[in-house]
């Protein structure tokens, strides 16, 4: 059940089998923040026919990505390679749809301290003085016996992806090969209790955001959210029922 008080940040709303709207329709949407203003998340499971290489060759076109060598990609069949490619991983530089609201081209990834934090920075506690700077830096004083100013430590925030939207950003990111990311253009939001207002409907059901979802690119992820969803309402409901792996998914045959 969720709470009307609910703050959805750091969060993803993975669309209910029963939400028909064609822009979220089997979605699952990376909300980033949520408070009470609105919300502003992006999905991660609508991918275009687009790549970020080819939308900056457009802009500059010394800009050269080289292609990742694709399964099949010898082959001298034609139909072979046909097939090889039908069934080959998006390239790492597809570019998502994050939703119907005309935005920039962003990209979500793992280098902390590039762009911005995506998640809850007010959940961790501390029984030190902390103060966090906008980019999501934990700076922490500790009294230290042979300092007599003390010492400082610096943590970056655990949240589950960076965002940034910086033109020089995107290109260093898609060069890099250390880290996941994805990039995504438009993004979804929701006015002053408008999402408050699909929850209580039952438009979304709600789990906590981790990194291995979001950077997934298989077309599998509503419904492995969907299915963790469903274990957590039953393991609510029934503390004693036995279920399942949730990356299994249920056997109908099972009651």
């Amino acid at each position: 059940m969720t709470s009307k008080t609910q703050n959805c940040t750091g969060c993803f709303l993975v669309a209910s089998p029963y939400l028909t709207d064609g822009h979220f329709f089997r979605s699952v949407v990376f909300v980033i923040r949520h408070t009470d203003e609105g919300a502003f998340g992006v999905v991660i499971n609508r991918s275009t026919s687009k790549r970020f290489s080819e939308v900056v060759e457009m802009s500059s076109p010394s800009w050269h990505v080289q292609p990742a060598k694709q399964p099949g990609a010898e082959s001298a069949d034609p139909a072979d390679a046909t097939s090889a490619e039908d069934q080959a991983p998006p390239p790492p530089d597809q570019i998502y749809l994050g939703g119907p609201v005309e935005g920039p081209l962003l990209a979500l990834h793992e280098l902390a301290g590039i762009g911005e934090p995506c998640g809850d920075l007010t959940s961790s506690s501390g029984q030190e003085s902390a103060a966090e700077d906008p980019a999501g830096t934990k700076m922490t004083v500790h009294d230290h016996p042979a300092e007599a100013w003390g010492s400082m430590s610096i943590q970056w925030s655990d949240v589950p992806a960076w965002m940034t939207a910086d033109e020089d950003h995107l290109r260093i990111l898609a060069r890099r090969d250390d880290t996941r990311l994805k990039f995504v253009v438009g993004y979804s939001g929701w006015g002053a209790g408008q999402l408050e207002h699909e929850l209580d409907a039952g438009g979304w059901l709600v789990t906590p955001a981790e990194s291995d979802s979001i950077f997934d690119r298989s077309d599998e992820v509503w419904e492995k959210l969907v299915h963790r969803c469903g274990h957590a309402i039953l393991k609510d409901l029934r503390p004693d029922l036995s279920l399942p792996d949730e990356d299994v998914g249920f056997d109908p045959g099972v009651n």
